[in-house]
């Protein structure tokens, strides 16, 4: 079990010292035993449990940091469904597709940190770390996406952010509007979804009328 925790946080071993890493698996493992054994899951609460220990807690950034880590490892095994063609949404009328609801690909994942931890991942992963890393409080708003071992993660304004989540989550497009532009009332939900199409993140739209797939 302690070796499923480290080998699942290898950027957070190189921020905290593997052997660090180590001593928290352990403690989690024993404060945390698995209830069944399946390690696909076993983990997914690590990130807080690591930020809550005391020698870790000069840190403020590391559960955020762990929690994006863990994402990207389960990015990295999805797999991609067909994405909607672009020009899906002529297919539709205009209240039909305000009231339907939209399926995204699989590995896709909508984060929220208190601290800019995605440009200290980039560094990790590009082997382009610079000797001093200031790592100032700052809300952003991050998208995960992995399909068959190829992962990314970009930075998102807070609108666009809130529109796909709640997208997501199973909001209807026109609430999922109506609450992004609670967030930031410069979003154009008519481009943020075309924009979605066009990442191929949109899998299905539901309407009251038909379903739309590939």
């Amino acid at each position: 079990m302690t070796e499923s925790i480290r080998t699942r946080f290898p950027a957070t071993a190189w921020l905290i010292g593997d052997e660090a890493l180590t001593h928290a698996a352990q403690a989690y493992v024993a404060a945390h035993p698995p209830r069944v054994f399946c390690l696909a899951e076993f983990g997914h609460d690590f990130p807080p449990f690591l930020a809550s220990q005391t020698s870790q807690r000069h840190l403020p950034s590391l559960e955020d940091f762990a929690t994006l880590e863990w994402h990207l490892g389960l990015a990295s095994v999805a797999v991609d469904a067909p994405p909607l063609a672009p020009d899906v949404l002529g297919q539709l009328a205009p209240e039909d597709l305000a009231a339907g609801t939209c399926r995204l690909q699989p590995g896709v994942v909508y984060l929220t940190t208190m601290f800019p931890v995605d440009e200290l991942m980039r560094a990790y992963l590009t082997d382009q770390v610079p000797e001093r890393f200031e790592m100032a409080a700052s809300q952003t708003h991050i998208e995960v996406r992995g399909t068959r071992g190829d992962i990314q993660f970009i930075r998102l304004e807070r609108g666009t952010w809130h529109f796909r989540r709640h997208l997501q989550s199973g909001a209807s497009i026109e609430a999922a509007a109506e609450q992004a532009l609670e967030q930031d009332s410069s979003l154009n939900p008519g481009h943020a979804l075309v924009e979605l199409i066009h990442s191929r993140l949109l899998t299905h739209i539901s309407s009251t009328q038909r379903n739309l797939r590939t």
